[in-house]
């Protein structure tokens, strides 16, 4: 799933690599203000580092997915460590919230022979984007993330950001930029969906 129906003036926000200690709150919160809901894909390590945000989450609407165990480049995997990476994150998810994801996308967009028949098996949909700000990049600033998301936003677009990992401080460019982009698209008339509500589910 690379976008969702144009019929509808619908926008998914994701974020993906987290959850951070520092930064996913402070996310949380602007999208707590602003009461957007957004779906969430999460590093295995990193929902076994800090449960609670995890249960944070969850418990104000948002919807979760899978974005590999321990970040790693599906091209560096072996067809079974593909499968293992993939289940260990779910079960991580599951350990937590007691429901399994419905959702994966792999780090970096990358597949290898393995990673759709391991996402097939575990009955997880594969969500890719529509606009992608480089906002892990060092030299990416939070206007360069604004003008890219509001440029590029379409009915049924898929927006990709980072609660994580990048560049040292890159998430806080994103959050920078994060409340202006909701404005500006809510005032173009577009309502934030989760991708389970993209997909119609």
């Amino acid at each position: 799933m690379r976008c969702g129906q144009a019929n509808k003036p619908w926008i998914a926000l994701t974020f993906d690599d987290g959850p951070n200690p520092i930064y996913t709150p402070k996310l949380l919160d602007i999208l707590k203000e602003a009461n957007v809901k957004a779906t969430f894909f999460v590093v295995g390590q990193q929902a076994l580092k800090y449960p609670h945000i995890l249960s944070r989450i969850h418990r104000e609407g948002h919807s979760m997915g899978c974005h590999s165990f321990s970040h790693r480049h599906a091209w560096l995997m072996s067809p079974w460590h593909t499968f293992k990476d993939l289940k260990l994150t779910c079960q991580a998810i599951e350990s937590i919230l007691g429901y399994k994801p419905r959702w994966y996308r792999p780090p970096w967009g990358m597949f290898n022979l393995c990673s759709a028949t391991a996402a097939w098996r575990l009955g997880l949909n594969v969500a890719y984007w529509s606009i992608e700000a480089q906002d892990w990049e060092a030299k990416t600033t939070a206007q360069h993330i604004y003008d890219t998301v509001i440029s590029q936003a379409r009915s049924g677009s898929i927006i990709v950001l980072h609660d994580n990992r990048g560049a040292p401080g890159a998430p806080a460019k994103t959050l920078e930029a994060l409340p202006l982009i909701i404005n500006t698209l809510k005032k173009n008339g577009y309502t934030f969906v989760t991708l389970d509500q993209l997909k119609g589910d």
